[in-house]
């Protein structure tokens, strides 16, 4: 006779799926991603009933002022998540300047790539850009709008909050590849998917390496500005 314990193997818990973990020790992640896509949506379909096309400026301004708001939300919420990676300075490793110098084929790429897909159009799309220019909007506030808005709130969105929570449940690489992906939805831009897709990996890698929020801020911010400053002039 031997009892059962001798006989029979024991029983071992089901490995859980990396939706199951990210579920279980990540759930804020889905929730602020939700929280943002919400709130882009609704602001755009306010602004366009009220302002229409005639005042993209104000839709601009309202939706900065939004994003700002929800991104102090969370990033009080979260205040002490967010001091420690503040608190690192990043700029003493080697990874911040490996992601400045991938920087510059990446930006040849992009130009390239937009290039050749504004080329198979026959009726581009309009460009946000030119309309603020002609609606009289400085270089100033559109820098602001678009390098130094971004660089800060998408950072501490989707690098500071969403990466970080993902990296405790599921391993870095694929914490980076579902933050790059959900980054890159929420820029409503299916053509430019795989080029965004491709940015947020980037700017995800430094800041894993990293540890710190200011080297991503810096590469996201200089990403941007070449993009409106010069790709939007030269094409």
């Amino acid at each position: 006779f031997q009892s059962i314990d001798a006989v029979v193997a024991p029983l071992r818990p089901r490995e859980l799926t990396d939706g199951e973990r990210v579920e279980r020790k990540a759930p804020q992640v889905h929730t602020l991603f939700w929280s943002y896509f919400g709130l882009l949506i609704g602001v755009f379909v306010v602004t366009g009933l009220v302002f229409r096309e005639e005042r993209v400026d104000l839709q601009l301004l309202v939706a900065d002022v939004a994003l700002l708001a929800l991104t102090c939300i969370w990033g009080w919420i979260h205040r002490v998540s967010l001091k420690a990676q503040f608190g690192v300075f990043g700029f003493n490793r080697g990874a911040a300047y490996i992601g400045l110098a991938i920087l510059v084929p990446l930006l040849a790429v992009d130009f390239g790539y937009h290039t050749w897909l504004e080329s198979l159009m026959k009726d581009p799309p309009d460009d946000m850009l030119s309309d603020l220019r002609e609606a009289g909007v400085g270089e100033l506030v559109l820098v602001i709008s678009f390098c130094v808005m971004p660089a800060i709130i998408e950072e501490i969105a989707f690098r500071g909050l969403i990466q970080h929570w993902l990296q405790t449940a599921i391993r870095p690489h694929k914490a980076i590849i579902y933050a790059s992906f959900l980054f890159t939805v929420m820029h409503f831009s299916i053509l430019s998917f795989p080029y965004l897709f491709a940015v947020g990996a980037l700017l995800g890698w430094v800041k894993w390496k990293t540890r710190s929020l200011y080297p991503s801020m810096l590469i996201h911010f200089l990403h941007n500005y070449v993009v409106i400053e010069f790709f939007e002039k030269w094409r």
